[in-house]
This record gives C-alpha cells, structure tokens and sequence, in this order.
C-alpha cells in the first residue's frame, strides 16, 4: 500500500461518514428487538463454521451458546491482559485520551480474563448486533450504567457485569487497582445466560476455508485478496500519542501487533498475552467512525456505529481499500472493495480497530517491518 494510497483512505472516510453521522446515537434505542438477527453474506463451506472466526465446527453442540462480550483496558499498566489471544474478534475503540478493547468470545471461553474495566456510551450499540451478548464489566458512571439497563431491558444485551454477579469476578492483589479484576467466563455462561440464549450470527463474511474465491450464499462474487495490494503492515494512529502497528508475519500467517507506551519501549511493544504470546490476528479492519459526545460523561467520546464510511482491511498479507456499511445496531458489518464486491476475511481472529475519521492510517515500510519482527515474541 501506498502513501497516497492510506491518504485516499483517509479523506474518503470523512466524506463518506458525513450522511452516517446524523441520527446514529439514537439507533440503538430505534432498532427493532427480534430473536432472528439478520445474516450477513456469508462463505459456503463444506464444513458448519464459528460464526464469529469462520472456521470448522466439528461439534455444533459446543458453540449454542451466547458470545459473552468483555470490557478490558489498554492503559500500560493493564498489560499483559489474559484472554486476549482467545477472543474471536476483538474491538478497539476511543475512550478518554486511550483506546479500550471489547473482546468477544464464543469459540473459546477462556478462564480467567481481564482486567475487566467499566463500560462506555459506545458499547450497548455496538455489540447488539450479537444476538443478545453476555457483557462482561465493572460498572460505570450512573448514566452510562442506565443506558447499559436500558439496552438490556430492551433485549439487546445481557448485564453480567460484576455488580449482578459478583461470585463470578475476583481480584488479583499482585496487580494494582484498578487494573487487577478478572472474571470466569465459565461461571458467567452458567449464571447469566437467559433462557433459550443462542449463539452470535456472523458479523462478517469468510473465504472458504478450503477453496479460495468461493461464491458468497447470496450467489454474488465475492472479493478476495485479489482486489488488495500486498503490504508489509499498518499503523493506525488514534490520536493522544496512541499509536497500534500492525505487520505482516508470512511465518504466522497473521498481522503481529505492536504498541509502544509509557512503560513498553520499541524492543518491548509486542503486544502479548501473561505467557508471552503475541497477538498476531488473520485480519485487521479498520472502520474510520464519527465519534460524538457522550450523552452520560462530556470528556468520553461516543462511537458512532452504524452508517457507512471509509475502511481498510489487512488481510492474507495484503491490504484492501473499500467501505463498511452497517444498516443499524442490530445489523452486522457489510465490507465492500472499491468495486463494490464483498470483502471475504481470511478465516480466524480479526482485530478491529474503530479510529475517528481523519485519523492517520499509514503503511509500514518494509525496512521498518523487520525491524519490528526483529523483536516479535
């Protein structure tokens, strides 16, 4: 990818996301509650697949139940976080003056996870489109606590957070608070699944895991890599000096990620988990959303979630221009390439980072790539 490549991206997010911006923090409240959430275009595969990674399920029994969805920090001092090589799909989105992660989990349910942190403004819109997820939290200020109940009266989601289920969290006294809550994912299935609870439908749509360039179920073709441009990696710049590099490792066949803090210089930005394994997802998509303010705290920006706008996909050690449409809250993501085809995401985890519009997204230089492989874990 080129520079004037990550520059077009750029400016075509903030055209694009100008009509979304309108009328999105009232979707959620807007959307209407079904048991059937709408399929996005999905990949025909021999095998049934987990819908959130898209690869085989040999055991279609072990995936019925609900993705449990997990608030974690991104401060230096909440690293290394557990669990983190486990989510599905992980979400990286704006708080004050940091990013915060939400992790879903469905084809592992790892024990323990965290540090678990409060919830956000931009949380209950943007993980409704999971088919009433368990939200894993440690509370929040009164009004962004009344807007997760509200979210959860209406069906959208389901409160497990520490408050309602305090036997399913504990803390960890070699760690210092408040980055030291953790929960079981286990217990928190057990206690808080409803009655009759099911699993997330896909968000996004998967190549085959057998058969590159497979017709999507719609019928229509479908995009592959073929549409991208190989790339040695990304950095995403989310402002307030919080930058995340991504970089192409041909050896995982995944995007290793980096991030460089007050505690973690260059030679120890691997982002990893206790055991020392890096996090190096199969795909990366980047959305440019608005961000507004948040009606519950004026300093916490809120994401706009639903729209259309710019994006930028890595995958398969390429880079893919195109667009992210999602019709409203309860819908999942579409991906298109600048023809207009689906984007098919290599199946796996997918990291998906949420910059505002007009962010810096700019490629890595190879050079700079093995310099930060040079220093992988």
């Amino acid at each position: 990818m080129t520079r004037r490549l990550a520059v077009a991206v750029v400016a075509a997010s903030v055209l694009a996301l100008v009509a979304a911006a309108c009328g999105g923090a009232k979707a959620l409240e807007a959307a209407p509650v079904t048991s059937g959430v709408p399929q996005t275009t999905t990949t025909t595969a021999t095998l049934p697949v987990y819908p959130l990674t898209g690869l085989p399920l040999l055991d279609p029994a072990s995936a019925k139940h609900p993705a449990v969805v997990v608030k974690m920090d991104n401060s230096p001092d909440a690293r290394p976080q557990t669990g983190i090589n486990q989510a599905d799909i992980v979400y990286e989105l704006l708080v004050e003056g940091i990013t915060r992660y939400a992790l879903v989990f469905h084809s592992e349910t790892p024990d323990p996870v965290g540090p678990v942190r409060s919830a956000r403004s931009s949380d209950p819109g943007l993980i409704a489109n999971l088919n009433k997820p368990l939200l894993v939290w440690s509370g929040g200020n009164p009004g962004v606590t009344g807007e997760v109940a509200d979210a959860a009266r209406a069906g959208f989601l389901v409160d497990a957070g520490v408050n309602n289920y305090p036997a399913d969290y504990f803390r960890d006294n070699k760690r210092i608070a408040p980055h030291n809550l953790y929960a079981n994912l286990t217990n928190v299935l057990a206690d808080a699944s409803p009655p009759g609870a099911g699993p997330p439908p896909m968000l996004f749509a998967y190549r085959s895991s057998t058969a590159a360039g497979a017709t999507t179920t719609s019928g229509a073709t479908s995009s592959t890599t073929a549409s991208g441009v190989e790339s040695a990696g990304t950095t995403i710049d989310f402002g307030l000096n919080t930058r995340a590099d991504y970089v192409w490792d041909a050896e995982r066949k995944g995007w290793d990620r980096f991030q460089v803090d007050q505690t973690h210089n260059r030679a120890q930005s691997a982002t990893v988990d206790p055991s020392g394994e890096q996090v190096s997802p199969a795909n990366v998509v980047i959305m440019f959303l608005e961000y507004g303010q948040s009606p519950s705290d004026a300093r916490s920006p809120m994401a706009e979630s639903t729209g259309t706008g710019a994006a930028l996909v890595l995958t398969d050690g390429k880079a893919i221009e195109g667009t992210w449409k999602r019709a409203g809250t309860i819908y999942p993501w579409e991906l298109t390439d600048k023809a207009g085809n689906p984007i098919q995401l290599t199946p796996g985890r997918t990291w998906v980072a949420l910059p505002q519009a007009g962010s810096a997204v700019l490629p890595i230089d190879r050079p700079t790539a093995d310099e930060l492989l040079a220093v992988r874990k």
